[in-house]
This record gives C-alpha cells, structure tokens and sequence, in this order.
C-alpha cells in the first residue's frame, strides 16, 4: 500500500465516523422531540368544545349526545365514536369531528332540515319530514316554523322515524313542496297544506285564505311556474276570497270558480 493510499483510507475512516456522529446526534434529537411531544399530548386535556352548523338541535343537544367530558386527556377522545354518538339523533345527516389543538373538540354537523309536517289521516301526532324523504321526529325548535302540511297520510306509524317513508303519495307531496321552493320562497310559503288521498289527486290550500288550488298530479315544475306567475298577478293585488277553487290541471291555462257565480260557471285565465 502507498503511502497516498493509506492517507485516502485514513481519510474516508473520518469521514465514516463524522457521518455517524452527525446521524446518531440527529436520531436523539429525534428522540428527545418524540418523547417531548409524547410528554405534551399526554398533558393536554379538552379545555373547549365547538359545535358549528346546528339550527334545530341546540350547542347543549349536541354536546350531550357527544358525552365528552372538559378536562378528559385529549388523545383519549375518541373521534369516530363521537361521530356515531351523534349520528344516533334523527335530525343528524352527517358529522365531522376533528381536534383543534391545544384542548378543542370541533364538531360540524350537517342537519337534515323538515320540509313539511305529516298528519295522519285520523289526526293526531305529528311527524316532520325533509326534501328527500327521511322521517323525523316532531319538533318544538324554532327554526322550524310556516311548514306546511301533508295531510291525509294513511298511517303515521307505517312510516318508521329516522327512515325514507316508502309511501309514494307522501314523496309526490314532498317533490311539489320541493319544486314550490326552487321556484320562488313566497310561493313555498303561500301553501299552507299539501292534501293526498290514496292516489287521487292532490290538492293544495293556500296560506292566507284557504283556497283550494286543483295540482293533480305530474308536470309540477309547469304547474308550480303557471301557480306562480298566475298568484302573482292576479291574486298578491287582488281578492281571494271570492274564489272557489283554482284549477292548475291543464297545460295552458289556470281555471277558477267564483264563489259568485254557479258552480256550473267556470272562468278561465290565461
């Protein structure tokens, strides 16, 4: 071995162990810094709990299904039983559940909001129900108020709470609320009571005198748009109470009966 060669490997011996100390001093920081942290997780306890997104359930509703307690160590907190907790509430349509360090628990849930009320066909209890079909409970909240009605419903309790109903004449009901909605906010509220029966027609009352509006069934985006425009015009600046009825059936025209004349006299209105 020459002597350049000797000096080459005493060289890359050094080098060998500069790397080696620098990759040991780095792993016990690492070390030091993962069980500092391990250290402060253990410490840290829920000091807060966020609700967002709650409008028929209350903060104190939603904390309680939760059952998580201030003060419990905060990567005890399990999250996805929290989540299934509060997925057990009716009005619940999904929840997120995620942690805010230093000590939050942050939950946003998403609600299913009520449509209209359902009444059964012989009265009684009352059940809410929203846009696509899920039954829930009754509530007193006051994010819910004005709903209109569906009356006529066969039987409340073939309808299971927390479930999509399967009654076709209650989902045609909801689909015309629906459509009511999209299609103007004062015309939803101008219906007071959506009335099925057994596959009859159905048949709207309006909010403010009662009227009796004819829908039948089908082509309720057409029908809610003429509903609309025909309201408008000639009923918001008019008198209703000398209506009969409306009859919104027909492709190209509203009816209307006057109570004024005989029931045999039918005006029309374009």
């Amino acid at each position: 071995m020459t002597e350049q060669e000797s000096v080459e490997r005493q060289g890359e011996r050094r080098h060998g162990k500069r790397v080696y100390l620098a990759f040991a001093s780095l792993s016990l920081i690492v070390l030091i810094l993962w069980l500092g942290t391990m250290q402060w997780k253990d410490h840290l306890t829920v000091s807060g709990i966020i609700v967002e997104g709650e409008h028929i359930l209350t903060r104190d509703e939603i904390v309680k299904l939760s059952q998580v307690s201030l003060r419990t160590k905060m990567y005890d907190v399990d999250l996805s039983g929290i989540q299934a907790n509060i997925e057990k509430n009716h009005f619940v349509k999904n929840v997120a559940v995620t942690r805010d360090a230093p000590g939050v628990i942050r939950i946003s849930v998403v609600e299913r909001t009520p449509i209209a009320l359902l009444l059964g066909s012989g009265g009684g209890e009352m059940l809410s129900i929203d846009d696509e079909g899920y039954v829930l409970p009754h509530t007193s909240s006051q994010s819910i108020f004005d709903l209109p009605i569906i009356s006529g419903v066969d039987s409340l309790g073939a309808v299971p709470v927390g479930q999509r109903t399967p009654q076709t004449d209650v989902v045609g009901a909801i689909e015309v609320l629906a459509v009511a909605q999209k299609v103007s906010n004062e015309l939803f509220h101008m219906i007071s009571e959506v009335r099925i029966h057994s596959g009859h027609d159905m048949v709207l009352y309006s909010a403010d005198t009662g009227v009796p509006i004819l829908f039948g069934r089908g082509d309720a985006v057409k029908k809610m748009v003429k509903l609309d425009a025909f309201w408008k015009k000639f009923i918001t600046e008019g008198d209703a109470h000398d209506i009969r009825y409306i009859d919104v059936r027909y492709d190209d025209q509203v009816v209307i009966l006057s109570r004024s004349v005989d029931p045999q006299t039918v005006k029309k209105s374009s």
